[in-house]
Parts: structure tokens; sequence; C-alpha cells
């Protein structure tokens, strides 16, 4: 009985990953009037866009439904708004989160990591995106703003206490 038990729960799963795993990138336009209300589990962690987990980037107009309620939205350091992503309510600004020593640079496009995380991309190789995170500060969840600036990688430093290994000589 345990085994057919473990069999059904099986087949669900395999199931559940092929309705989710095959869902494609949409356009941001009808992210909007699609995001659903999720409530994820506490200390549920989000990835950062990595190399080679991310679908290819889907380019649309960056337009907003006027319905779209003005909480669901990111508002812009340039002044527009756009659809607030990953089902994110009351977000902060992306001026918060944006350096203020760097001009600010548009959206062009729209990708969905491996594990599901939208991510808006802007002209300079940026990524930003809204997410809801778990708060026991404040018992709930939380709206937060998350920005990836791509930079240089850094160079490889050896600690000066570590000594090369001496080489032998072959006898």
């Amino acid at each position: 009985m345990m085994i057919g038990a473990m069999l059904a729960v099986s087949a669900i799963a395999v199931l559940w990953w092929f309705a989710v795993g095959s869902q494609a990138v949409r356009p941001v336009d009808q992210q909007a009037d699609q995001q659903p209300d999720t409530v994820r589990e506490p200390h549920a962690e989000s990835p950062a866009p990595a190399k080679g987990s991310i679908a290819p980037a889907t380019k649309s107009p960056l337009t907003i439904d006027p319905q779209l309620p003005r909480n669901r939205t990111l508002l812009l350091p340039d002044g527009t708004r756009v659809p607030a992503l990953n089902g994110a309510v009351n977000a902060s600004p992306m001026k918060d989160a944006w350096p203020s020593n760097v001009p600010w640079s548009p959206i062009v496009a729209t990708e969905r990591s491996d594990l599901g995380v939208d991510w808006y991309v802007h002209q300079d190789g940026s990524r930003s995106t809204t997410e809801m995170k778990w708060r026991s500060d404040l018992g709930r969840e939380d709206a937060v703003t998350r920005l990836a600036r791509p930079a240089p990688t850094p160079p490889k430093v050896v600690p000066p206490n570590i000594v090369p290994p001496k080489t032998v000589p072959p006898k």
C-alpha cells in the first residue's frame, strides 16, 4: 500500500512539473492581467539571475493595463509605471534600488528564470524584479524591489599567507 501511495505522489509531481515547466515567457502586457495572487512559504528563496538558467529575453512593448491597480505597479525613476512582477503588491519605487550615481537605463525586455522568477532586462544589461518575501519582523510577506547590475569579474587574489607547494624534480 505504501508503494502505491509513493507511485501516486510521484506521478502527480511529474505531471505538475510538466505543467509548470512548460510555461513560456509572456510579454509584460500579457502578464499584467494574469498575475496570480500567490502565497509562498515563509523564508522561500528566490534565485538571482544566473547565466545559463534564464529563458531568452522577450522584447515587448511596456504598456500597462489602465485597470491594473496602482499597488500592482512599479514606479520607475523616469516617472513611468510598469506592472510589478511575480505577484508583488505595494513594491517600493525602482529609484530606491537604482544607484543614484548611475544613469537610468530603460527596460527593453523581460525574461523568466528556470525557477519561474520574472525579471525586467534593462538596456545596460541590468536586471530588476519585484517579489513578495517573508519578513519575520512583520509576521507577513512584504514586497521587495531587487536590482542585479553587471560588474567585471574581480581578479583572483591569493592570500599572502599561502605558499605555493614546492615541486620535486623527478628522479
